[in-house]
């Protein structure tokens, strides 16, 4: 592991969780404080600022955003916010760390059905099939690095990713 390998992954905005098995790698070489300060010192130079808590990492610009753009942060991932919602509302007990099942979500899904998740899921998914959904749903999750399988051949079980974390603090910063 090095800062070039990092700083490639790093800059398409992924948030790298220690607990990922794709990204941890480059999580734990950041929690090596040498390896941090000179990734961080080479990102201010570049105009960027290295973020970690909690096990995750990501890179933001070195000036605070502007109200536009926190605005358009808001707007681009509007349904990571939406898919993090629905996951909250139906498996509460997910948090970083965490493990759920697929199979678990569509029971839930099912037995707490309303119109409020309703409105949320058509907001994402236009096909009623729930079953076809509810995979466009881990995939999106899987995607944007919030969760990911923990075993290949285990198409039921998922780790929640410490980058939930981020998108709950920034939520709970925007109130």
């Amino acid at each position: 592991m090095d800062i070039a390998t990092a700083f490639k992954v790093m800059m398409k905005g992924v948030i790298v969780s220690r607990n990922s098995a794709k990204y941890g790698e480059i999580a734990t070489f950041l929690l090596n404080e040498e390896n941090y300060v000179e990734y961080e010192t080479l990102l201010q130079k570049l105009g960027y600022e290295l973020n970690g808590e909690n096990g995750y990492f990501f890179l933001s610009k070195s000036e605070a955003l502007s109200s536009e753009e926190i605005d358009q942060f808001i707007q681009s991932h509007k349904e990571v916010f939406m898919l993090i919602s629905i996951l909250k509302q139906l498996l509460p007990h997910a948090r970083s760390g965490s493990s759920i099942k697929y199979t678990e979500f569509v029971a839930q899904f099912e037995e707490k059905r309303d119109e409020l998740l309703e409105v949320k899921w058509r907001y994402i998914f236009k096909e009623n099939d729930l079953k076809q959904s509810s995979e466009k749903f881990f995939e999106r999750l899987s995607k944007e690095f919030i969760i990911e399988k923990i075993d290949k051949n285990d198409k039921d079980s998922y780790l929640v990713l410490n980058a939930l974390e981020y998108y709950l603090s920034f939520l709970e910063d925007m109130k």
